[in-house]
């Protein structure tokens, strides 16, 4: 299979994925802000051969063994766990070996590029171990399968002697060319809602011993890249209109979303939908100074304001409102609306249970976030 034919191949299949994905999103009506549709990535680094030709370990390797390395990732999330993407690698190779196994001097150099494509998935461990939720820091697996192709030249200084890749020496013909499979770990950084940083380190197995053009000892010539990327995430799901109380355009000045002359029990009473109410940091002239202390439950804090709440409603089953108040810089999401301490502090009970570990009761006095005094929770 040439390179040609494998990289027509991936295409079809992505576009068949396109496809199937574009008519499966007819029929999903959960939505979810965490999950990140579409991925983007790009990244470079270095490469290490092992096999054959290979004497030093990962960090001698860096007198000279190393070679530059990029790739492109496309992934679609489909779930906040689980992702399947395409990749395409291009790697150049360069090993040395300076002895045999028997401990016979040699002078072996080995030189040449490298590409593969591959299908692989992505697991999210923070999602599988501890939930979906929004992190900035997140660690992750992949695993995969493709084709590669490789053009080597193996130069012994001794003898002089040179082999290429798609030789045949005596009765043996070394390809250039085999499946692989390619393994990785992962650490993904979000910058901000969309742009990520990520560090990764993966270890591709060649199911072929001619990489080399040499074959002795190995079974599988491998290639451990080592690299840094910058990813983009396209969130189809968060450009959905999501319900909003207060619209904000321009220099207006926010207005109060919330009855503030209703008691709190009658807001977290309410039998319609829940919604989410946006509450800035209150401006004289906009809302009315009131004095009650009132108890909510916090779920979520985050520097970056979420572009969806039905992930917070539909995961835990809130049945009532959400509030988003932004103060100091940070946007905090708290539920339920309580008089009392020990109303909130029940009703935290209850949402811990629902899944939120780190629930916990927050006071707002003129809709500002206050501290809880011990007197407060009596």
């Amino acid at each position: 299979m040439s390179i040609k034919s494998f990289t027509l191949i991936l295409l079809i299949l992505f576009i068949v994925f396109l496809v199937l994905d574009g008519a499966g999103q007819t029929k999903n009506t959960v939505k979810t802000c965490v999950t990140k549709d579409w991925q983007v990535n790009y990244n470079l680094g270095f490469t290490e051969f092992y096999g054959d030709v290979s004497t030093n370990g990962y960090f001698k390797k860096f007198s000279g063994e190393i070679a530059f390395a990029t790739g492109v990732n496309v992934r679609k999330y489909i779930t906040p766990t689980f992702g399947l993407g395409i990749n395409f690698w291009y790697s150049g190779i360069k090993s040395l070996k300076d002895k045999r196994a028997t401990g016979v001097p040699t002078d072996y150099t080995l030189t040449g590029s490298y590409f593969d494509g591959n299908i692989n998935l992505l697991i999210d461990f923070n999602s599988l171990f501890w939930g979906e939720r929004y992190r900035k820091l997140t660690v992750y697996g992949i695993i995969g399968t493709g084709y590669s192709a490789w053009n080597s030249t193996l130069t012994d200084s001794l003898t002089g002697n040179i082999r290429n890749s798609g030789d045949t020496i005596g009765s043996g013909y070394y390809k250039k060319g085999a499946f692989v499979i390619p393994v990785g770990l992962g650490v993904n950084y979000m910058i901000n809602e969309n742009w990520a940083l990520n560090f990764e380190m993966n270890l591709r197995t060649i199911l072929n011993d001619d990489v080399d053009v040499w074959r002795d000892g190995f079974k599988y010539d491998q290639l451990l890249y080592t690299s840094i990327g910058v990813s983009y995430f396209i969130n189809k799901k968060s450009k959905r209109k999501t319900k909003r109380v207060a619209v904000r355009e321009g220099p207006i000045k926010p207005v109060s979303t919330f009855d503030y002359r209703i008691s709190p029990h009658e807001n977290s009473s309410n039998k319609k939908a829940p919604e989410v109410i946006f509450i800035d940091v209150p401006i004289e002239e906009s809302i009315a100074p009131n004095s009650v202390v009132t108890y909510r439950v916090q779920v979520f804090a985050t520097r970056n304001r979420l572009p969806s709440f039905d992930y917070l409603l539909t995961q835990f089953n809130i049945s009532v409102n959400i509030f988003e108040n932004y103060q100091d810089g940070i946007y905090r999401y708290s539920t339920g609306s309580y008089l009392t301490y020990n109303e909130a502090l029940n009703y935290s009970r209850i949402m811990k249970n629902k899944g939120v570990v780190d629930a916990f009761v927050v006071a707002y006095k003129n809709d500002l976030r206050i501290s809880i005094t011990p007197e407060m929770r009596k």
